[in-house]
């Protein structure tokens, strides 16, 4: 009996085991909307200079939109620490399965990059608008 309750911690433990939290920043620039109305408390944040994945906060709820896999996860808020203007939070701490997501869009203008997408349980489309760094270097001196 102690022998399997061991196994089953110990191969529960590779389950929990999680990586160090990593330091999100948040996206200055950025514009986000739900159902196209603003939000009250809202941020989105990258990793470095990634812009894949993404963690968003609309009020007391956290999202982590994975954008090549399509993919919405929730995040339990409790897991996230404050650091002065940064969050730190492991991103491989998610449930293993995402969100419904319906009406997936993803386009990289030459002015912004846009993700939309539904969440359909709740039936509610998150729109998130990542302007693109400008590029200082190839302005003409004329642009002041």
């Amino acid at each position: 009996m102690l022998t399997a309750a061991g196994a089953t911690c110990a191969s529960g433990g590779s389950a929990f085991a999680k990586e160090k939290p990593v330091p999100w920043k948040i996206i200055e620039d950025a514009l986000f909307r739900v159902n196209d109305q603003p939000v009250k408390e809202w941020g989105v944040y990258q990793t470095g200079k990634k812009r894949d994945p993404l963690l968003v906060q609309m009020n007391n709820r956290f999202v982590l939109v994975k954008i090549h896999e399509k993919q919405i996860f929730d995040v339990d808020p409790s897991k996230i620490q404050y650091k002065g203007d940064e969050l730190l939070w492991d991103p491989s701490d998610h449930p293993e399965q995402p969100v419904a997501v319906t009406d997936w869009f993803a386009d990289d203008t030459e002015a912004v990059f846009l993700v939309r997408a539904r969440l359909s349980a709740e039936d509610r489309l998150l729109d998130i608008e990542l302007p693109h760094q400008l590029d200082s270097s190839r302005m003409s001196p004329h642009h002041r």
